[in-house]
């Protein structure tokens, strides 16, 4: 399911390879419909990495599926963007050696977030979450 209010955006997804890539799509989309030009791919990469980590990393359900609420929410100077998922075990940084193919999406997360951070949720599940600020313009010399 999709919701999509003025400024606020929350995707209750299926987690799969093809769904990683719409939903880039579709938080890009929102992005540019928010006129955040400015934070389109970084929107896109750290959405990406997240659903990724919840495909590779979460324990799925019952009937073997990985899911996740996405919510993406405009605020006045950038864009919040929350990825849930009711695995209760938390994500960790690795360091990844120089010829590892994974491991670095949450060093790369955290390297391009204004803020970010883990929180457990009461449901036993977690939040990851960050906030990307937009550019400001360089003022003008008088």
């Amino acid at each position: 399911m999709t919701c999509a209010a003025a400024g606020k955006l929350e995707m209750d997804y299926e987690v799969t390879p093809l769904s990683v890539r719409i939903a880039r799509v579709i938080v890009s989309a929102h992005l540019r419909l928010w006129g955040m030009e400015k934070l389109v791919d970084t929107g896109a990469l750290v959405v990406s990495e997240l659903l990724t980590n919840v495909l590779n990393h979460a324990r799925p359900d019952c009937d073997g599926r990985r899911s996740a609420l996405i919510t993406v929410t405009r605020t006045p100077d950038g864009v919040a963007l929350c990825v849930h998922d009711e695995d209760p075990s938390l994500p960790q940084q690795r360091c990844a050696d120089d010829d590892d193919e994974d491991g670095r999406g949450l060093q790369l997360v955290s390297a391009v977030a204004d803020r970010f951070g883990v929180s457990p949720t009461p449901s036993g599940g977690k939040d990851v979450w960050l906030t990307l600020l937009s550019p400001r313009e360089p003022k003008a010399a008088p």
